[in-house]
């Protein structure tokens, strides 16, 4: 057993505890959703891929049970959360795990066609490319946030010294990442700008139908929901971020729609939800 290995670290992961019918291509019983102490421990954008994730298996009308784990950022294959574990087989985040479960016989974008399918995907990348990076941004290149959240939450599983050592090299990582991307030298109100045209752009997409591509969510709803509803529901240092969201109306009553559809009481959610 490694040292990682003996600390309790509590993330979101899936695992699938039974196996895929070979013949069938279709889920049998339960999938296993892992998750984390929420009030001591997930960061923003953790919480959103997550829910994300979740988002997607729920409209898959896919089963969830809830376990918690305590390595599962060190058992990922990618080093991020979510992923689901099926059989021998380990697939992490959300766009190898849409393509995985496709494999198996559940898909939410069949009836969509090219041209569609094309468009769905660019507004993912767009969530990905603004919503995600400016999550990661806020939480760990931002001083106030970084100081009165995150480097408490990212090692609270973890004794002295090894939680500021693991905060300080995962603050090191991302701003890396943040400076290769062109990232490293915006302020905090150019990332909230980036937000509200991200924001802006999903709501003229959107417009008054029910999902982005109408009557019936795809994966670009789940991946939507997920960022949006964290947003909205995340206590930060202030409510600049998610004030950028309750701007448009059509995103608001968008996320109730898919809290109340599949994490209501009468919905399909295994975990409950709320947006004031």
């Amino acid at each position: 057993m490694t040292l990682m290995c003996n600390f309790l670290r509590l993330k979101l992961i899936f695992i699938k505890n039974d196996y895929f019918s070979s013949l069938e291509g279709t889920f049998l019983k339960w999938i296993s959703f892992h998750f984390l102490f929420t009030g001591e421990q997930i960061l923003l954008s953790d919480n959103a891929s997550s829910l994300a994730v979740q988002a997607f298996l729920q409209m898959c009308e896919l089963p969830i049970k809830v376990v918690c784990r305590a390595n599962a950022e060190y058992m990922s294959p990618s080093g991020k959360v979510p992923f689901i574990h099926v059989g021998n087989q380990v697939v992490s985040e959300l766009g190898p795990i849409v393509q995985f479960v496709k494999a198996k016989g559940h898909s939410l974008s069949d009836g969509l066609d090219e041209v569609q399918k094309a468009e769905m995907k660019a507004y993912m990348e767009l969530v990905n490319n603004m919503l995600l990076t400016a999550e990661l941004y806020l939480q760990w290149c931002d001083e106030a946030t970084v100081g009165e959240i995150t480097h408490s939450r990212y090692g609270f599983p973890y004794p002295w010294p090894l939680n500021h050592i693991l905060a300080y090299q995962k603050q090191w990582e991302v701003k890396r990442k943040m400076k290769a991307i062109g990232w490293g030298n915006k302020t905090l109100d150019q990332v909230l700008e980036d937000v509200d045209q991200c924001c802006q752009a999903l709501s003229q997409r959107l417009g008054t139908q029910p999902y982005f591509f109408n009557k019936q969510p795809t994966e670009l709803d789940a991946l939507v929901f997920g960022h949006l509803f964290t947003i909205l529901t995340t206590q930060l240092t202030s409510d600049e971020l998610s004030d950028k969201v309750k701007n448009y109306s059509n995103l608001l009553a968008f996320c109730r729609r898919i809290e109340q559809n599949y994490f209501g009481e009468n919905g399909k959610g295994h975990i409950p939800l709320r947006l004031a």
